[in-house]
């Protein structure tokens, strides 16, 4: 039998220890990206209950929403206005979460759904070049066509549906009501600079309405009356800040106003329409849930009902 000689053992030692350092160096990072999977499956899963349970806070909170738009009416009195907004809500801990709400008018913004009627389409065309007087008379008049055109029903071979196609990527105008103000980053002639400036005076709701004058911007008073400027909004809106104006009558009885041709039809003290903002937050983590409500009748007996709901986590 042929022995092996000292060096050819020593050979094989080594080979030996090389493999099993292989071996052991192939265990430990086998085993480092186990765990370092289970630490991020882990911190996955926390933010997923994290969440599940910051939404259903947030839930909760629309009770509190719901009775503070039924108590409005039921408590209120005369002279004096029936919501007062935006209304915020107390900071309420539960369990390491911070809860807050806040509830906005939505009638005090233009409802782009309103501009089926050629008024509206005036008034629009007014509050475009109120927030951004650069804007030519055509190219405002060409963008509240354009939206014109994407609520009204039916598909509609023109101008519009060609650009719509020829934009990558193309698409179709709705055809329809808008369901969010933001659709109108879709239309034809607006610019993410015009909806910018817009975005805080307008809003889509699913009927017509009136603008609540206690309630609503200088702008949008100001694009109410093609009579009215924005500096006359203003000064309405100082009155408005010391003085209370209960109805509609009053609002068009002040002597900035009544001269300026406000339709009484167009305007309203009483909304039906709320944004409910509501915030959770538990250490670097939010959560923001918005709930369009509709509060209908004037007695507080009729339910407050939620529209839609729209959750967002904020960047």
């Amino acid at each position: 039998m042929r022995r092996l000689t000292l060096p050819g053992l020593k050979s094989q030692r080594g080979v030996v220890i090389v493999v099993a350092l292989f071996f052991v160096a192939l265990v430990a990072t086998m085993a480092y990206l186990m765990m370092a999977r289970l630490e991020r499956d882990t911190r996955r899963t926390s933010l997923l209950l994290r969440n599940a349970q910051a939404e259903l806070l947030a839930q909760g909170s629309i009770d509190w929403a719901k009775e503070q738009l039924r108590d409005n009416l039921v408590r209120q009195k005369p002279n004096k206005p029936v919501d007062v907004m935006p209304a915020r809500s107390p900071v309420n801990q539960v369990n390491g979460y911070a809860i807050s709400s806040v509830i906005y008018d939505m009638q005090s913004r233009f409802n782009l759904n309103n501009l089926a009627s050629p008024d509206a389409q005036a008034d629009f065309k007014r509050l475009i070049q109120i927030v951004a007087p650069e804007v030519t008379e055509q190219q405002a008049q060409a963008i509240v066509l354009g939206v014109v055109d994407w609520i009204t029903p039916g598909q509609q071979q023109n101008e519009f549906e060609k650009y719509y196609l020829s934009v990558s990527p193309p698409y179709r105008a709705a055809h329809r009501a808008m369901e969010s103000a933001s659709e109108l980053q879709l239309v034809k002639g607006m610019s993410p600079a015009l909806y910018a400036r817009l975005k805080p005076f307008i809003t889509a709701l699913p009927n017509t309405t009136q603008i609540n004058i206690q309630t609503a911007p200088p702008q949008v008073m100001a694009a109410m009356s093609p009579k009215m400027t924005l500096e006359t909004g203003k000064a309405v809106d100082k009155i408005r800040a010391e003085t209370v104006i209960p109805n509609v009558q009053a609002f068009l009885s002040l002597d900035l106003v009544k001269n300026h041709d406000m339709p009484a039809e167009k305007i309203t003290t009483l909304s039906e329409y709320f944004l409910v903002e509501t915030e959770v937050a538990i250490e670097k983590q939010h959560v923001v849930l918005y709930t369009l409500m509709n509060r209908s009748g004037n007695d507080g007996k009729s339910p407050v009902k939620i529209i839609w709901q729209s959750k967002s986590v904020p960047g």
